[in-house]
């Protein structure tokens, strides 16, 4: 009786095994070839995307090829088809449900336009020119769309394939950059020829979101090439990998800890476990504060500026993204310096605030708005006689309260030189006195990687020019969009020489003490940009020494820093002196550190320790 029982025991358990492995390798077999149903569709969307980079490159607007729209019946029902039959697969694999409706959407997106859409601008005629632009933007926005969600979701394989993080963030923005290059190169996204050269270099600054233009924006590129330096822009300023992340989370319903792990590194988040949900929190605030910020440009602005209600709209939005980004890139030639926006005070609010948003990091950003809601929450609970409070203790951590109050005292010291050393250079042309406080606060808030000017800034004193170097070398805050050696960098170095100074051995800001490798790394990062700064400022004199070093130093200063002013010497520069700028834009965007580290050899836990010795000094 008991070895039947075993026997059957055995025999249960060998079927059970035997179903499990049979349920495993059906399941490997399906996430097969819903990979490659998805590598399929991902090879049939970039003829697609193809032909709207052509359609927008090389054609007129108005264009309306019957080839093109055969060509493109032809790739979108079978993609529709491929889509349908992956959709269907996913029912039957473990997927999120959400992630399933993500792709339920996309794809009814995608049949709307390849059966209703397109036979309407196929058959449009210039008699209905507005209804098949609107058709046209429909159709190329939906292509466009899912060929990014399928690279996307193409690209989680690359997480789980590099161990590297710093690899893919420092090639995501090289790549960026080629691609911007190659799209603002297109004939219909400029007026004129755009040489190689400046094209790489409209692309970089637009990438990483520094400002410096070597080419007119306003007469140089079409509201097409406009419409390009926006999206780099709005790319560059989050990050490539950003938007990457979020999309391949949406369409696979899950991510590896290897994605979650570069994720977090790219973010410069502690918690790997939130990641995604911290992304999510990124694009929403991001787009949510360039959305209210463009409205209020918008209703600062007049009416008789612009021919069409679509351009007022398109120079909101504009600004909004370039202020924000920290980018600085304007749709006027002089910047903002104009003279039918010169003394349009409100706008330059809206924008300044922007740039502080931008530029304050979105951890910080967080943990001020955790701090209000538990404030709020505690005053509602007051106010209703109930005894339950939220407790409190450190809401706000070091990191923000010291970059806050780095921020603080340089809005503090460039705002109040501005009012001192400019009185009777450049505000002299605001004759009252609220024209003359705004134009000096936004003449502190744009060094710190803004890259907008009000003024013209080769009119500046040169004392205003040694602080606009300093305001800009510190730049923002980490985390942001921003640039510069960063906030956080400049107060621990700044709180450790005090620290010598009184004869501590420790360093310590709010009841609080600092830990000795954020120290280290400070300094290490001074180092660095103080380095890297100077092979700038040698590499332009080498062929632009005419051009004098206060001029140079600043260009060197504003490219490292992705800052974006100049005292107008960038159009005028050599070809090798723009190159130098371009690797020196590149480096400030991506970090010295980080692109160091790709470079040497990293030492794991080190088991000994040598004679400890002190060093004169």
């Amino acid at each position: 009786m008991r070895n039947n029982r075993k026997y059957l025991d055995l025999v249960t358990r060998w079927s059970l095994q035997k179903a499990k492995n049979s349920a495993f390798v059906r399941e490997n077999w399906n996430n097969r070839f819903l990979n490659w149903i998805s590598a399929l569709i991902l090879v049939l969307l970039v003829p697609a995307a193809g032909l709207v980079i052509y359609e927008f490159g090389f054609r007129a607007i108005y264009s309306n090829s019957a080839t093109i729209n055969f060509w493109f019946r032809l790739l979108l029902v079978t993609i529709s088809v491929l889509m349908g039959c992956r959709l269907l697969l996913e029912v039957f694999v473990v997927k999120k449900k959400w992630a399933r409706l993500f792709g339920l959407v996309g794809w009814v997106l995608l049949l709307f336009v390849t059966f209703y859409i397109l036979p309407l601008k196929a058959s449009s005629t210039n008699l209905d020119a507005n209804s098949y632009l609107a058709y046209k933007f429909m159709l190329y926005s939906v292509v466009g769309v899912t060929f990014i969600t399928e690279v996307a979701y193409f690209l989680r394989f690359i997480y789980s394939s590099i161990v590297n993080p710093g690899v893919i963030f420092v090639g995501s923005f090289g790549l960026l950059i080629l691609i911007g290059a190659f799209l603002l190169k297109l004939p219909n996204a400029a007026t004129r020829h755009t040489s190689v050269i400046d094209a790489l270099f409209t692309s970089a600054s637009a990438v990483c979101v520094t400002g410096l233009t070597v080419v007119d924006t306003a007469t140089h590129f079409t509201p097409f090439g406009q419409f390009i330096l926006l999206l780099l822009i709005q790319t560059g300023g989050l990050g490539f990998m950003t938007f990457a992340g979020l999309l391949a989370y949406a369409v696979a319903g899950n991510a590896s800890f290897k994605s979650q792990l570069a994720l977090t590194n790219v973010m410069s988040s502690r918690n790997v476990g939130n990641i995604m949900k911290f992304i999510y929190r990124v694009v929403f605030i991001t787009l949510l504060f360039e959305a209210l910020g463009a409205a209020g440009i918008y209703f600062t602005l007049d009416d008789a500026l612009f021919e069409r209600k679509l351009d007022k709209i398109f120079f909101a939005v504009f600004h909004a993204v370039s202020a924000f980004c920290n980018a600085g890139f304007s749709t006027y030639t002089n910047n903002l310096n104009e003279g039918v926006i010169k003394f349009n005070y409100p706008l330059q609010c809206f924008i300044a605030v922007l740039i502080i948003l931008g530029g304050m990091g979105f951890p910080i950003v967080f943990n001020l708005y955790r701090f209000i809601k538990m404030k709020v929450f505690n005053l509602v609970q007051y106010a209703r006689g109930s005894a339950k409070r939220a407790y409190m203790p450190n809401v706000i951590m070091l990191n923000s309260r010291l970059a806050l109050v780095v921020s603080a005292i340089l809005l503090a010291v460039g705002f109040l030189s501005y009012l001192v050393f400019e009185q009777s250079a450049t505000l002299a042309q605001h004759p009252t006195i609220a024209g003359k406080l705004v134009t000096a606060f936004f003449g502190s808030v744009t060094p710190r990687t803004a890259g907008f000017n009000t003024v013209d800034l080769p009119a500046m004193t040169l004392p205003m020019v040694m602080v606009y170097l300093l305001l800009m070398w510190i730049g923002a805050s980490p985390a942001s969009t921003g640039g510069g050696i960063k906030t956080t960098t400049a107060g621990v170095a700044f709180l450790n020489m005090i620290a010598i100074l009184r004869g501590k051995d420790r360093t310590e800001f709010f009841r609080s003490e600092i830990s000795f490798q954020s120290t280290r790394r400070a300094f290490a990062i001074i180092m660095l940009s103080l380095l890297f700064i100077g092979l700038i400022v040698f590499g332009i004199s080498i062929n632009d020494s005419d051009k004098g070093l206060i001029n140079i130093a600043f260009e060197a200063f504003s490219a490292f820093s992705t800052v974006g002013l100049t005292l107008g010497i960038t159009p005028y520069l050599s070809v090798s002196s723009k190159t130098v700028l371009i690797f020196a834009m590149f480096i400030g965007r991506v970090g010295a550190i980080s692109l160091l580290v790709l470079f040497i050899n990293q030492s794991k836990q080190l088991y000994y320790r040598y004679p400890r010795e002190d060093i004169a000094f």
